[in-house]
C-alpha cells in the first residue's frame, strides 16, 4: 500500500498547467484500466512447462501399464485354453511377476505424473497469487473503491485455488481419461476390429448427451459466480455483525440481505442442476451400454470360429470398461467453464502495468483546500450540488448539518476514496487527483467514526501510519487523542496485543487509536470524520485544546454532529441536502441562520442537563455559556 510520507521541504521548479493534464490524465487512465483479453491457461504455465510435460509423459506410460495387466491375464487364459497337461508353476509364476511389475511401474508413473502436477500446480498458485497481492498494493484507490472485499477475495483467493485444483488433477486425469480408451481401443483392433467397432458404438450417443445440456449454460456459470462473490461479501458482513446480532437474539434468519441472497445462489444451483442431471445420466448410462453390444457379437463370432475364446474374453474385459474414463470429461467441461469465469476474473488484475513513477507535485506547508464546484452523485442520485469550500492553511474548519446533508462524502472526496463527478479539489492550486497516491497519502491523513484495527500490538496499529515513530512520538499523538490513559492500563501497554478488529476495545477506545494513528503520520492536513462521536463532551474539549497546542500548523477539517469542536474552530461550514448552507464563524452563524440556530439550541439543551435525585440535583454547565 502507499506509504505515508512526509512533505518535501522544497521544490525547484514550478508546475505547469500543461503538467497538471499530463498527471491527470495518467491518473484517470490507471484508475480506469481498459478491461483486457481474458488469460490463457498455457500464459501462466509458461515456467511450468517442463514439469508438466514430464507429467503428461508419465502419464501416458501410466496408461500403457494400465492395459499391461489385461494382456498378462489374455495370456494365461490362452495358455490354460492352449495346452492339454496343466500348465507350468513356472510360467505362472513368470505371468505373475510380470503383472505385480505392471502395477508396480502404473502405481511408479501415476504417482510421479501427480507429484509433478501439483508441484507446478502449486508453483502456478504461488506465482499467481503474489502477482494478484502485488497488483492491488499499487492499484489505483479509486479502482479499489469500485470493487467490493468479497469480490477482491474471490479472485484472489478461490479463483486462484480454482486454477490450482484445475491444474494438479484434470491435467493427470483427463490426459489418462482420453489416453486410456485409445490404448484399449488400439487393443481391441488388434483382437478383432468388429469387436473394437461395436465397443465404440455408443461413444458419440454419449457425446452428444454430455455436450447438449452444456450448449447454454455459460452464462449460467458466468451468473453462478457473480452470485458466489457477491454471496462471499454478504457472508463476511454477516460474520463481522454476528456479536451484534447476537446481543439482539437475532440469528441468520433476521439477516434479510444475506437470505435473499442464499435465495438467489441456490436457485441458480437448481437450474444447473435440472439442465445437467439428464444428460450426465443418459451419458452415463450410454457409456457402459456397449457391452450389451460386444457381449452378443462377441459370441456369434465365437460360434463362427472367427475369434477364440481367450479372445472374447479379453475383449469383454477391455470393452466393458474401456469408456469409463471418460466419464471426467463431464466434471472436466463444467469445472473448464468455472475456470474460465476465474481466468476473465483474475485477467483485469494480472494484465494491470505498474503505475509509471511520477514525481511528487511542488507543494509545501501550510496548505489551503479549495472546493470549486464540486458535485457527486451515488447511484444515480446526486448527493453534492456544487460545493464550495475553502480551508485556510493551518486553520481548522468544522463541517457541521443534519443527518443526510453529505459531510461524509466531503471527507471521501478529500480522502481520495472516490473521485467527484464534477468540479475540483484543489491544494495550494494543484487539483487532487493530480497527485501521485504515495504523496496524497503524505498530505492527508483520515481519523473515521468506523476506525479499522489490524491485529497485532498497540504499537503496530500506530505506527502503521509512520513505522520509523520514535516512542516519544507515538506517545504524543496518544496524549493529544486521549489515549495514553487507556493504552498504559492495557496489560502489556503499548505491546499489549489486539484481537481481530480490536472488539475488546470500547468504540471509543478504538477512535483514539484511529486519531493517534492519523496524528503520527504527520502530515499537514488531517481529516477527522466524526472521529470523536463515541467521546464524552470533556474528552472532546480536552482533545481539541490538545489537538490545537500540539498542531498549531496543520490545516484541519472536522466532520461532527455534535457541536463541541466549534469552540476552537476558526471557520463552520453549515450543510444541508448536499449544499454549503452558510460559512463563518460561531457567532456570525447564530445571527443569521435559522438552521444553525436550531442546532444550537439543541446542542445546549443536550450540555445543560440536571439528574435529580431524593432532594438534590446535580447540573453541568456548557463551557460555551
Amino acid at each position: 500500500m502507499p506509504r505515508c510520507r512526509t512533505l518535501a521541504a522544497s521544490w525547484g521548479h514550478r508546475l505547469t498547467t500543461a503538467a497538471i493534464k499530463a498527471y491527470l490524465a495518467d491518473m484517470n487512465h490507471a484508475a480506469t484500466p481498459t478491461p483486457p483479453a481474458t488469460p490463457g491457461m498455457l500464459s501462466l504455465l509458461r515456467g511450468e512447462r517442463r514439469r508438466l510435460s514430464a507429467a503428461l509423459l508419465l502419464t501416458v506410460a501410466g496408461a500403457a501399464f494400465e492395459l499391461l495387466p489385461y494382456w498378462i491375464l489374455y495370456r494365461a487364459i490362452d495358455l490354460v485354453m492352449a495346452m492339454a497337461t496343466p500348465v507350468p508353476g513356472a510360467e505362472l509364476y513368470r505371468l505373475a511377476g510380470a503383472m505385480a511389475g505392471a502395477l508396480l511401474g502404473k502405481y511408479l508413473c501415476y504417482s510421479s505424473a501427480y507429484y509433478l502436477s501439483h508441484r507446478a500446480a502449486y508453483q502456478v498458485l504461488s506465482s499467481v497469487r503474489q502477482q494478484l497481492v502485488w497488483r492491488l498494493s499499487w492499484a489505483p484507490l479509486l479502482w479499489l473503491q469500485q470493487h467490493g472485499s468479497g469480490e477482491l477475495k474471490q479472485t484472489v483467493l478461490q479463483d486462484v485455488e480454482q486454477l490450482e485444483s484445475f491444474i494438479a488433477h484434470h491435467s493427470v486425469e483427463i490426459l489418462a481419461a482420453l489416453v486410456t480408451p485409445v490404448f484399449v481401443a488400439l487393443a481391441l483392433f488388434w483382437t478383432d476390429w468388429r469387436l473394437a467397432l461395436a465397443a465404440l458404438a455408443t461413444v458419440p450417443l454419449a457425446a452428444l448427451a454430455s455436450a447438449l445440456p452444456l450448449r447454454k449454460l455459460g452464462g449460467h456459470f458466468a451468473r453462478h459466480a457473480r452470485s458466489a462473490a457477491t454471496l462471499n461479501a454478504t457472508l463476511v458482513e454477516y460474520l463481522r455483525n454476528m456479536p451484534v446480532m447476537k446481543a439482539f437474539n437475532q440469528d441468520v434468519g433476521s439477516f434479510q440481505h444475506m437470505r435473499r441472497q442464499l435465495a438467489d445462489y441456490y436457485a441458480l444451483i437448481r437450474t444447473i442442476t435440472h439442465r445437467t442431471v439428464p444428460g450426465w445420466s443418459l451419458f452415463t448410462v450410454l457409456l457402459s451400454a456397449n457391452a450389451f453390444l460386444i457381449l452378443p457379437l462377441g459370441a456369434w463370432l465365437h460360434g463362427r470360429g472367427q475369434i477364440s475364446l481367450s479372445g472374447l474374453l479379453l475383449a469383454m474385459m477391455l470393452g466393458a470398461g474401456m469408456l469409463k474414463p471418460l466419464f471426467k470429461l463431464t466434471s472436466f467441461s463444467s469445472d473448464y467453464q468455472l475456470v474460465q469465469a476465474s481466468l476473465a476474473r483474475i485477467g483485469p488484475l494480472l494484465a494491470m502495468a505498474a503505475p509509471a513513477p511520477r514525481p511528487e507535485l511542488p507543494l509545501q506547508a501550510p496548505l489551503q483546500v479549495d472546493f470549486k464546484s464540486v458535485s457527486f452523485s451515488y447511484a444515480g442520485r446526486k448527493v453534492l450540488h456544487d460545493v464550495a469550500l475553502h480551508l485556510p492553511a493551518g486553520s481548522m474548519t468544522v463541517l457541521t448539518g443534519p443527518s443526510g446533508a453529505g459531510k461524509s462524502t466531503v471527507a471521501r472526496l478529500l480522502g481520495g476514496l472516490i473521485a467527484c463527478d464534477g468540479g475540483s479539489i484543489l491544494i495550494n492550486g494543484v487539483p487532487l487527483d493530480a497527485l501521485p497516491d504515495a504523496q496524497r497519502s503524505g498530505l492527508i491523513a483520515v481519523a473515521a467514526q468506523d476506525p479499522f484495527l489490524f491485529q497485532g500490538s498497540v504499537l503496530d496499529n500506530l505506527r502503521l501510519a509512520r513505522p520509523g515513530a520514535s516512542e516519544a512520538m507515538v506517545r504524543q499523538a496518544a496524549e493529544v487523542a486521549q489515549a495514553s490513559a487507556f493504552i498504559e492500563a492495557l496489560p502489556d501497554g503499548y505491546h499489549s496485543q489486539l484481537g481481530e478488529r480490536a472488539l475488546r476495545l470500547s468504540g471509543g477506545e478504538r477512535q483514539r487509536l484511529a486519531v493517534a494513528r492519523a496524528l503520527l503520520a504527520d502530515t499537514p492536513i488531517v481529516l477527522l470524520d466524526e472521529a470523536t462521536a463515541f467521546a464524552d463532551n470533556l474528552s472532546e474539549h480536552r482533545f481539541y485544546q490538545a489537538l490545537r497546542l500540539a498542531y498549531p500548523h496543520k490545516t484541519l477539517l472536522v466532520i461532527a454532529h455534535r457541536m463541541v469542536a466549534i469552540a476552537y474552530a476558526e471557520q463552520v461550514v453549515l450543510m444541508d441536502g448536499g449544499r454549503v448552507c452558510d460559512a463563518g464563524t460561531h457567532a456570525a452563524l447564530l445571527q443569521r441562520s435559522a438552521l444553525y440556530q436550531g442546532m444550537w439550541r439543541r446542542h445546549q439543551a443536550c450540555e445543560n442537563w440536571v439528574l435529580r435525585g431524593a432532594g438534590d440535583a446535580t447540573q453541568r454547565r456548557s463551557i460555551h455559556g
